[in-house]
């Protein structure tokens, strides 16, 4: 699956491209033929637990309730990654997340991911509605909720992170807030 916006494109993450992080994450530039950025990834750890799970479920990544990588599309580069934590809850909750290599943080390119991600969960009718988890303070990681129009919405516990802060919007909040065009 792809999804498009001006300037990324979203491609599923495969086991191709799980194995080939989990080896040399800079090998995943001859996979893709892009270049890929110092200090990516940022979430190391996590890839070879999405390997298992996509070789437990090789069909998890088909409905597009899954993880992407960030290809700029004029700059060939691998700018980052992010996407679904897992398919809908039951009472239509779906979760994001995302990480953007640290050279091309601060261009737009978050809240141009942000975006994808929540027009791509809003055009679901099981979905009612988005959150993300973000550090308990504004910072960085915030900035690119709001600006997609994601509102705080509360404070929980996580066992990895401590207190965080969740960020929600639901489908009418998105009719209001994001421009319904092409992805």
């Amino acid at each position: 699956m792809l999804i498009h916006t001006e300037n990324l494109r979203l491609l599923t993450c495969g086991i191709d491209h799980l194995e080939s992080i989990v080896r040399d994450p800079k090998s995943l530039g001859a996979l893709l033929n892009v270049s890929i950025p110092d200090g990516w990834p940022g979430y190391a750890q996590a890839y070879p637990h999405c390997l298992e799970l996509l070789r437990r479920e090789p069909l998890r990544a088909l409905g597009g309730w899954w993880l992407y990588l960030f290809i700029h599309a004029h700059e060939r580069a691998l700018v980052g990654c992010g996407g679904f934590k897992s398919p809908p809850a039951k009472d239509g909750v779906v979760e994001i997340g995302y990480e953007i290599a640290p050279a091309f943080r601060g261009r737009g390119l978050e809240r141009e991911a942000v975006t994808a991600l929540l027009r791509f969960a809003f055009t679901r009718p099981e979905v009612t509605a988005v959150q993300a988890l973000t550090p308990a303070k504004r910072g960085p990681e915030t900035q690119p909720l709001e600006q997609a129009g994601m509102r705080m919405s509360g404070k929980a516990g996580d066992p990895q992170a401590g207190a965080v802060w969740v960020w929600r919007m639901t489908s009418d909040e998105f009719a209001h807030a994001v421009p319904r065009r092409a992805a």
